[in-house]
């Protein structure tokens, strides 16, 4: 059987009972990945004690194919009699990308229920050259574990005795993405899950050639299979990308682009305000006495003034617009008419209105918790945060975690959810807070144990009740007070936190790491400005490649000349969005360091035009020579000056006299 087009190809053999990947051809190279003498076992599983996996011994049910839009399905049917279970693998191979999704389902043909101890999302073993291979692999956001998080790469020779897990998903610190690159050459393996909770992938064994194998994360995972029941495990990708990481990020971007909602209609993506930063300043004068987590309708309004003034489109009313978390109504007190004011103000501004949103969290005072303790996520026997083994947002926000893996959670939230969008008109909705979390309560609908694979499942049934109910409203992701970029919540999400941090240099560490996945207009990022700290430009182009990028900063205390400024680079920055939705990303000096240069490009090859952001740190040279990529002859020119830049064939000549400053540049091109 054969999963292929033009670009990828996949063959796949039953014979004596086991069924194995034998071939997997990049087709573009010619390339054979897969070695003839030891073929992948494609799936691997463990129920009822035992290991089923593709050695077999198996029987052969039958195969069929269909087209569902631009994937080709291939759906193969095998059964094992000991213990007796069906198994179904799906391929999905794209119509033009050099991509195969697949999934393994596992229903359970016995007269009792079976227990499910593994399950392998990868079991494919490649060496498409003598030489080892070179694993690529990036950190996530999460502060629970990094002091400085940044999202770096990290890579490793895949040699003999060499094993290097990849654990993503909650309190994990990697992100559900792999590169396999062969040294020398300019091709290389690329690949990710779809699944939101915990998984653990291991690239090398004590044997070459490397295998790619794992899945679930077995740490006390225990699911059972009811007779007759099928259980489907996470989907897996992979594909082929020629040339090095940008190339193969390219790859990621344009999957993303097929899993994810369409982006919103132009002008996308949009520049944006969050009244958090007023909420946490204590001194601020607008706070008339009550408390800035918590401000009055007149304090939100005057913010939205603000925005709209700056130039902002979207305004996000964060935190504080309840009476406390898990309470999900306008305060009373401080909003006594409910959110009509604050909605009329915004929308007659001409903003969109975004709003805030924990649903996974609630104080003990609130309702819920009064009401239904019972559906509080527990840990050795106690309310999570209560001697959790690690930091939550539960823990930092003094609240408590909801189980999302408890079905009568998950109805209690969507009622909540429908609810607030109706009646803030909302056309943005942002939640945070704890989501996938551990959960040992055995009262509760998901199986005992540790429940994250039920509140995964729970979160993605609340994500396409919104979606579907609301196709229309821009979703946020934010989870568990990281940011994680992430194949299976993208898919219900149209833009993804890239960090829990504001910065600006490390906002363009994290968009250097983060855009190894998702493509830039797909990374939202708030931006906290230090007036007169550095270059204020600087800051803005630090958050404002790609978008959408929302201010951190309360506006109403701008100097009136950083405020100016502040409202040129936003008209600057919108005149060049065209240019980077769907732009390919070339990262062509080195990941940002406060000592050296740094440049990002858009490149929009339909357009036949380009971006440039350069940065220069504490470097002492101030001219720097920057080859572009992807194009031939350039012409190039300031985008604030409109002076033309000094350039050669594909190299532009950057000249930024101080350090700390910064360069952007609009160019159009020649065909390579």
């Amino acid at each position: 059987m054969r999963v292929s087009n033009a670009a990828i190809r996949l063959e796949l053999l039953f014979r004596g009972g086991s069924f194995r990947a034998v071939s997997l051809v990049h087709l573009n190279s010619g390339r054979e990945w897969i070695h003839p003498r030891l073929p992948s076992e494609e799936f691997l599983f463990e129920v009822a004690g035992q290991v089923v996996s593709g050695k077999g011994p198996l029987e052969w049910v039958g195969v069929e194919q269909r087209q569902e839009g631009v994937w080709k399905r291939t759906r193969i049917r095998l059964r094992h009699s000991d213990p007796r279970v069906s198994i179904t693998r799906n391929y999905l191979c794209h119509a033009n990308l050099p991509v195969i999704r697949q999934q393994t389902l596992v229903r359970n043909d016995a007269p009792a229920p079976l227990l499910l101890k593994r399950g392998d999302v990868y079991r494919l073993r490649v060496s498409p050259v003598p030489e080892p291979l070179r694993l690529h692999w990036m950190d996530n956001f999460g502060r629970a574990m990094l002091p400085s998080p940044g999202n770096p790469i990290h890579y490793a020779s895949l040699d003999e005795n060499i094993e290097v897990p990849v654990r993503s998903g909650p309190y994990s610190p990697h992100c559900g993405w792999f590169a396999l690159a062969i040294p020398g050459e300019r091709e290389g393996l690329v690949g990710g899950w779809e699944w939101s909770g915990p998984m653990e992938v291991v690239f090398g064994d004590r044997q070459d050639p490397c295998l790619i194998h794992g899945g679930l994360d077995t740490d006390q995972l225990a699911l059972p299979i009811a007779p007759g029941q099928e259980l489907a495990l996470p989907t897996a990708w992979f594909g082929f990308y020629e040339g090095d990481l940008d190339d193969a990020a390219r790859l990621s971007h344009l999957l993303v682009d097929e899993l994810a909602p369409p982006r919103p209609a132009a002008p996308w993506p949009w520049v944006g305000y969050c009244t958090w930063a007023a909420s946490i300043d204590e001194s601020s004068p607008f706070n008339a006495g009550s408390h800035p987590w918590f401000p009055v309708e007149a304090n939100v309004i005057s913010q939205a003034e603000a925005a709209a003034s700056a130039g902002c489109e979207l305004f996000l009313w964060d935190y504080g617009w309840f009476p406390r978390v898990g309470d999900w109504w306008c305060d009373p007190v401080r909003y006594p008419k409910g959110p009509g004011r604050v909605v009329r103000a915004v929308k007659s501004l001409g903003m969109k209105l975004g709003l805030w949103v924990g649903f996974g969290n609630a104080d003990d005072d609130s309702r819920v918790v009064r009401e239904h303790p019972e559906w509080l996520a527990t840990y050795q026997g106690k309310p999570i945060p209560d001697a959790f083994f690690t930091r939550t947002a539960a823990s930092t926000w003094k609240t408590r975690a909801l189980c999302l893996g408890h079905e009568p959670v998950r109805a209690w939230v969507k009622h909540q959810l429908e609810r607030v969008i109706e009646s803030f008109s909302l056309d943005w909705l942002k939640h945070d807070f704890d989501i996938i979390t551990v959960c040992q309560d055995d009262k509760h609908t998901h199986p005992p144990g540790d429940g994250r694979f039920a509140a995964c499942q729970g979160f993605y049934e609340i994500m396409d009740f919104v979606r579907s109910r609301w196709p229309a409203l821009v979703c946020e992701n934010w989870m568990n007070n990281s940011g994680v970029p992430d194949y299976g919540a993208i898919q219900r999400h149209h833009v993804q936190l890239i960090g829990d941090a504001y910065r600006p240099f490390q906002l363009r560490q994290m968009f250097y790491g983060h855009v190894q996945m998702f493509p830039p207009d797909r990374q939202h990022r708030y931006l906290t400005l230090d007036a007169g700290a550095a270059d204020l430009r600087t800051q803005v182009r630090s958050a404002s490649m790609g978008g959408p990028w929302t201010l951190l900063t309360d506006l109403r205390r701008l100097s009136p000349p950083d405020l100016a400024q502040l409202r040129q680079e936003i008209e600057i920055y919108k005149g060049i969005r065209p240019l980077l939705a769907g732009a390919q990303v070339f990262r062509l000096l080195s990941r940002p360091h406060p000592g050296a240069w740094d440049a990002i490009q858009f490149h929009n090859e339909q357009a036949g035009k380009g971006v440039l952001y350069v940065f220069r740190g504490a470097h002492p040279a101030s001219r720097q020579d920057v080859r572009l990529r992807g194009v031939g002859e350039v012409e190039a020119t300031d985008a604030i000056s409109g002076r033309r830049a000094e350039s050669r064939g594909a190299e532009i000549a950057v000249e930024l006299s101080s350090p700390g400053t910064s360069g952007v540049y609009v160019y159009r091109s020649a065909p390579r």
